[in-house]
């Protein structure tokens, strides 16, 4: 069957002629994961129809969109329990109810894919990843069997800390997430700006960024030109006054502004004036996101290795992003999560567009992303597998940079719970 626009936001995954969507998660659904009859695999996940692998040609979806939106706040324990079909607006919407928060992403309309793969928001720095917040995780391990794990703590089950391990950062290879329970913050203040840049500024804004305080971050993106935009959770008066010191000390150009945020979800989304599609084809891309620590003084050769990336690029909707971690996301030990790059501060991505049915446009931009992944790999050698990419040859590269070490367990975990491969591959 041929996807229609209006299922999955997403351009590539609209286009795919799929063999059918699963909507509900029933004993006779059970059956077919536990019987290995999902074929052919992988099976196809889709919680918010942002990502192109919510389908493929000839695959199975499961949409949880329709049957899974259940989201329940406790007013007590100020915790919120979501249905493996919630956005992440209306995560957001149902905690700012309550006068709390939780730190998602730039896009607000992802699913909780988002969060099992890591999560890494403007707020991270102060509350650490989204997967650092999960208290609870039910599901379905690729097997059929049914689990409800609970956040181990240190005197916790070896098994049990392994299988929590492995659901928090790389939950799609290993099961089909039904819920989360997650712990919330309290709802502040938050301040922004955003400027243009020249990348002699992008350096000297990267370089102050990576003393700032945990209550800020810094995320930008490079395509026609630069632009970046700040964020800074306020707590007191006192951090206010820090703010203005810091937007004075920044470089910034005559279109500078600042401004108040509502909550996380209403933070500027990146966007650079030149990229604007100017063909009436619809867009397809694919994104690769790296992992590094403070550039220190490589800041200067980093960025021009970058400026040099973006004069080859292959299109106008092509880009390079990055976004700042550091902060509480450096705290926690890379035996806790699957997310082992605990000394990053940067997460950069690199994004290769392409007109929809363009077969040598499509293969020009993949060749863009593995040389500039090539050119940057010594300052960001990790991999964040927010986007997955099984379909493409540099697969197991993005597997091997994204787990490392942590990589022969995590294929032991997949072995037991997912034996037959329904879900994507390792």
């Amino acid at each position: 069957m041929l996807i229609k626009n209006s299922i999955f936001p997403n351009n590539q995954a609209q286009e795919k002629k799929i063999a059918g969507i699963y909507e509900d998660i029933n004993p006779g659904f059970i059956n077919l994961l536990r019987n290995d009859l999902v074929n052919p695999k992988p099976l196809m996940i889709c919680g918010g129809g942002t990502s192109s692998m919510c389908a493929a040609d000839g695959h199975w979806t499961l949409d949880l969109r329709r049957n899974f939106q259940e989201i329940k706040f406790d007013n007590v324990k100020k915790e919120i329990s979501i249905e493996g079909g919630v956005s992440m607006q209306r995560l957001i919407e149902k905690t700012s109810e309550f006068n709390r928060s939780f730190p998602i992403g730039l896009s607000a309309e992802t699913g909780i894919g988002y969060i099992l793969t890591g999560g890494i928001s403007p707020l991270s720095r102060k509350y650490g990843l989204a997967i650092d917040n999960i208290l609870e995780i039910s599901g379905i391990w690729g097997n059929g069997e049914k689990f409800k794990l609970f956040k181990p703590n240190e005197k916790g089950n070896k098994n049990e800390k392994l299988k929590w391990k492995g659901l928090c950062g790389a939950a799609p290879f290993l099961a089909i997430i039904t819920s989360l329970r997650l712990q919330t913050q309290q709802l502040k203040p938050i301040c922004g700006w955003e400027t243009s840049l020249s990348s002699s500024q992008l350096a000297e804004t990267i370089a102050m960024a990576e003393e700032w305080p945990n209550s800020a971050s810094l995320y930008w993106i490079w395509g026609n030109n630069i632009k970046a935009y700040g964020v800074y959770e306020l707590d007191t008066l006192e951090d206010f006054y820090t703010y203005q010191d810091l937007i004075n000390q920044i470089p910034k150009t005559n279109d500078f502004i600042t401004y108040n945020i509502e909550n996380i979800s209403r933070i500027r989304k990146l966007k650079d004036s030149g990229i604007i599609n100017k063909s009436l084809n619809t867009q397809h891309s694919e994104v690769l996101g790296l992992l590094g620590p403070k550039t220190n003084n490589k800041i200067s050769i980093m960025v021009k290795d970058i400026e040099k990336l973006i004069k080859s690029r292959p299109s106008e909707s092509s880009f390079i992003s990055s976004q700042q971690l550091g902060g509480l996301t450096m705290n926690k030990g890379i035996d806790s999560t699957s997310f082992i790059h605990r000394d990053s501060m940067w997460k950069p991505w690199i994004t290769g567009s392409w007109d929809s049915g363009d077969i040598q446009g499509r293969q020009i931009s993949l060749n863009w992303i593995e040389d500039s992944w090539e050119a940057l790999k010594s300052f960001f050698p990790g991999v964040h597998l927010a986007q997955m990419h099984p379909h493409l040859k540099w697969h197991r590269q993005e597997i091997n940079a994204a787990f490392k070490n942590w990589l022969p367990e995590l294929k032991v975990l997949k072995s037991n719970y997912d034996p037959k491969g329904i879900l994507p591959p390792l």
